[in-house]
């Protein structure tokens, strides 16, 4: 666990993807492993707690695909 991140735009994108690998196994490991790993921390950890860390890594592909949007309409107009 971590308070190293303050806002999500800190956060680098290999720590977001080995977060959500772990979220994505502790949904195969049954109620224990999404009781472990789907809660809220008091302080909130922006790269660690299940609900920051999907929504960050959402924006980070939302934010990425406009950018790649806007190079192809650059590159081919």
């Amino acid at each position: 666990m971590s308070t190293k991140y303050k806002i999500e735009d800190e956060i680098p994108s290999a720590v977001l993807m080995a977060r959500l690998n772990e979220l994505s196994d502790a949904v195969t490991k049954g109620q224990k492993g999404i009781e472990r790993e789907f809660y809220m921390s008091v302080p909130a950890q922006c790269d660690h707690d299940a609900d920051l860390v999907l929504a960050a890594a959402a924006k980070r592909i939302e934010g990425l695909e406009h950018r790649v949007s806007l190079l192809e309409d650059e590159l081919y107009t």
